[in-house]
């Protein structure tokens, strides 16, 4: 087939999250499968300093031109390199106005103008494909800011000869993010006013492109079976509940994989020193280089926790914090990497400050350090309130790092809790309820089940055994796309 990704981040070249991960990873599996892969992404100032840092010059393919529909124009121009590591082609978007930004998500002089900008993507994605001979089978359309993607195929684009057999699969990475606007802003869109309407874009008064995208696409997916099942219900759904169980004929969830090159303990060049689930020295030595490289007593008898995380109310810090102390207390140390809410922020500092020997925290993010985190930890903590999928458990479980989660989204997909009975197959330590008590026993189970080394040892190697790798991903995503043609 001859799939089209469209979506507003790919890794490294720019991101904030798990989709960028998603979109640099799973069109490059896609493609050792045999699929021609293009992906479309804007030209950011951040890919900009990327491509600058790596010594990359995208080569120009198509100069500033005028693209238009309906009563609006925009010049753009497009830029084309390939997926770092592949021969995948990624074709680069540009528009200084509209993408030349301090943040990737910013506005411009205190405005919100999200939906122009990311109206005007879709509109390049549409006339790149045109303007480059591209014709895909599927368009693959990524989060709200391509949900309309969905709506120009439905409304007439497939009169063009590129499109003419297209079909759109449509993937939700997180619900909560939905492209929101005033109901005047549906101008931009160009679209008919039959568009305007509850069956359509019109939600409640307002303009809601990923319920559009939901509604117009062949085929939706979201990042975890969990995650889905959870978001067709009102206390998920945040609102599209009711769209989402209208449309569950066409709709699952599939879960993300990670590149197990990168994450991989045997051979990762960040770590101080390699290790597989048969050789552990390796993660022992690793640790006590973290423990030294965080300034901490050295104690081989206390469970390091780690985390590494966006410290939001999202993941769960308003559990974490009040009982931080209390953990050390007890006998755990803590390394913890992360940015986020200052109040977060300033709250870790205050415990790391507070217990200088036991506790550790570095505020911004660094990626060697993160590996060596997931490499020298002996549990990693993931307390979300939601999770569509997570990947940072995944990581956590390659490297024999236990993670204490709660039994939400994604992560109840990929950790499978230790109750004192399932030695054989439990690989982590879990939790329902969203408060800090479970949370704390939850932890304290896995600190108290690391004082017996046969059982660790056992569930380090459950946990490194699990397969998350796109490959398994990739199959799925095989078959929603034959949906998405055949239907």
């Amino acid at each position: 087939m001859r799939i089209v990704f469209a979506t507003a981040e790919v890794s490294p070249i720019a991101k904030t999250g798990g989709l960028g991960d998603v979109c640099g990873s799973l069109p490059k599996e896609l493609a050792r499968l045999g699929h021609d892969v293009t992906v479309f992404m804007p030209f950011y100032r951040q890919a900009k300093l990327y491509f600058a840092s790596e010594r990359i010059e995208p080569e120009l393919l198509l100069p500033s031109s005028r693209i238009s529909w309906a009563d609006w124009v925009a010049d753009v121009a497009f830029y084309s390199t390939t997926l770092p590591g592949s021969d995948v082609p990624v074709i680069l978007v540009a528009s200084d106005f509209f993408f030349d930004r301090e943040r990737i998500y910013s506005g411009v002089g205190g405005v919100d103008d999200s939906l122009l900008r990311f109206t005007v993507f879709c509109r390049a994605v549409i006339a790149g494909c045109e303007r480059l001979g591209i014709a895909p089978d599927i368009l693959h359309c990524h989060d709200w800011h391509t949900a309309l993607l969905p709506l120009y195929l439905h409304s007439g684009l497939r009169g063009s000869r590129e499109f003419r057999a297209t079909r759109s699969v449509y993937t939700i990475h997180n619900l909560n993010y939905q492209g929101i606007a005033p109901a005047a802003a549906f101008a931009s869109t160009g679209l008919h006013s039959r568009y305007w309407a509850p069956d359509a874009l019109e939600h409640f008064g307002q303009l809601n492109a990923m319920k559009g995208g939901i509604l117009f696409a062949d085929q939706v997916t979201t990042v975890s079976p969990n995650y889905a099942s959870e978001i067709m219900t009102p206390e998920h759904g945040t609102g599209l509940d009711g769209v989402l169980r209208a449309v569950s004929g066409r709709f699952s969830g599939i879960l993300n994989g990670i590149d197990i090159e990168e994450w991989n303990p045997a051979t990762d060049p960040l770590l101080p020193s390699n290790f597989d689930s048969r050789k552990l020295g390796g993660k022992t030595a690793t640790k006590q280089a973290l423990v030294r490289e965080a300034g901490l007593a050295q104690n081989a008898g206390a469970a390091l926790l780690g985390v590494v995380s966006r410290m939001v109310d999202q993941k769960g810090f308003q559990l974490l914090l009040p009982i931080l102390g209390g953990l050390l207390e007890a006998g755990a140390q803590a390394v913890i990497l992360g940015s986020g809410d200052v109040v977060y922020e300033q709250g870790f500092q205050r415990v790391a400050a507070r217990y200088p020997e036991n506790c550790k925290v570095w505020i911004g993010f660094d990626n060697a350090l993160a590996h060596r985190i997931y490499g020298g930890c002996d549990m990693l903590l993931m307390p979300s309130i939601y999770e569509p999928c997570g990947l940072n458990q995944m990581y956590s479980l390659r490297y024999g790092t236990l993670p204490v989660v709660r039994l939400t989204g994604g992560l109840a997909d990929t950790v499978i809790p230790f109750d004192g009975t399932n030695e054989g197959t439990a690989t982590g330590f879990g939790f329902v309820a969203p408060s800090q008590e479970q949370l704390y026993g939850a932890t304290r189970t896995g600190m108290l089940n690391f004082q017996n080394p046969s059982i660790w040892k056992r569930l380090q190697g459950n946990a490194m055994k699990e397969d998350f790798s796109w490959t398994r991903s990739a199959r799925r995503y095989e078959e929603a796309y034959r949906r998405a043609a055949n239907g």
